[in-house]
């Protein structure tokens, strides 16, 4: 067990050197300061919320993609910073690890006092073990309030979920990338992810919309261990601009396989940063979709320690809410700026018609 003081005290096991090897993208993100200056700035613990605790699950192979993941433990760090809880980040190497370590928590949570402990389960990929687990147990009295799982479709489960609805900005995103090109094609982590499947449809309508005449999609994986292959999402990259010359990529960590690929081999095609602004990472990525999942997970744990109004148990956020959004490019706003602000108000409407029709 390592410690490390910042605000309280992470315990990190499994991957005993986890927080050294995110500090680069923690700081990426953050926009970077050196170590020292970082100690200084750092608050000690509040009294009145030193005693709370909040455990993080994170899927196999996730942290370090400089998205979507490292987001997640930006807004837990913020939170940490500004309120002084004790945070305890789970790693797993293999998703049996997981299960096991998920089990654990969510047993040491029907255990605690309701408002003690907060488990954040930062991934979809444990939604089947969580279920399983319900089934067998009694769930204590505000069990629902101290449990936040991501990215999941369902509704029934007695926990908080947040859905972040890629779809609006999608859209968006399609529309753009038919400014560049006639032919574009997504590569996607998985089909079995249905939260995902949003921002495919969504940026298949907006690109056909406008004039894209031909758009296929290419799975990497049909597993979860889609998203942490660069290598397969290089080599497919490869393949797919042979006839296409946008590439949208919706993969996670392994999107970082096709901004290689394009910085590797110029002017064969043009491609999205997704998750932050990944401009800055090849001369071909023309925007970005964003999330601000750091921001969904910075709010929700302040409200829950400061035993506030928490959002709605399964809460859906579409582009209105300020939590997804695009990214502009300096060297391309020319092109697409009144684009993106025209179908900003429309998305809206073409979100909530979107989930309506929803099986």
């Amino acid at each position: 067990m390592m410690k490390i003081s910042s605000g309280g005290i992470f315990k990190l096991r499994l991957i005993y050197l986890l927080y050294f090897l995110l500090a680069g993208g923690v700081l990426f993100l953050t926009g970077g300061c050196d170590d020292k200056k970082g100690e200084e700035e750092i608050p000690e613990p509040s009294p009145d919320y030193s005693d709370k605790g909040v455990y993080v699950i994170f899927p196999v192979n996730a942290l370090g993609d400089h998205a979507y993941n490292d987001l997640i433990l930006e807004g837990i760090l913020k939170a940490q910073k500004k309120l002084g809880f004790t945070t305890m980040l789970y790693a797993p190497a293999s998703m049996e690890e997981g299960v096991q370590m998920l089990e654990l928590i969510l047993n040491s949570m029907n255990h605690a006092e309701k408002g003690e402990n907060l488990a954040i389960i930062a991934g979809n990929e444990y939604e089947a073990a969580t279920r399983q687990w319900i089934q067998a147990k009694e769930l204590r009295n505000g069990f629902e309030d101290d449990v936040l799982l991501f990215e999941t479709n369902s509704t029934d489960l007695p926990m908080h979920t947040f859905l972040i609805n890629m779809y609006g900005a999608s859209y968006i995103a399609g529309s753009i990338a038919s400014l560049f090109s006639y032919q574009a094609a997504i590569l996607a982590a998985n089909a079995q992810d249905l939260s995902i499947q949003r921002g495919i449809t969504g940026f298949q309508e907006g690109f056909t919309d406008n004039g894209g005449t031909s758009i296929s999609t290419c799975y990497i994986s049909d597993n979860y261990s889609g998203y942490s292959m660069q290598d397969k999402a290089y080599e497919l990259t490869d393949s797919l601009t042979e006839t296409n010359h946008f590439i949208y990529p919706i993969a996670g960590g392994s999107n970082q396989g096709v901004y290689r690929y394009s910085r590797e081999n110029p002017n064969k095609f043009y491609t999205a940063g997704m998750d932050v602004n990944l401009s800055a990472y090849s001369a071909h990525i023309v925007f970005s979709v964003v999330k601000h999942i750091n921001r969904a997970v910075e709010e929700y744990i302040t409200a829950w320690t400061e035993q506030k109004e928490l959002p709605n148990l399964h809460t859906i956020y579409g582009i209105d809410s300020g939590y997804t959004d695009i990214a502009l490019v300096d060297e391309y706003q020319s092109s697409y700026k009144d684009l993106v602000e025209y179908y900003r108000p429309i998305v809206t409407e073409k979100e909530q018609i979107y989930e309506e029709n929803l099986p």
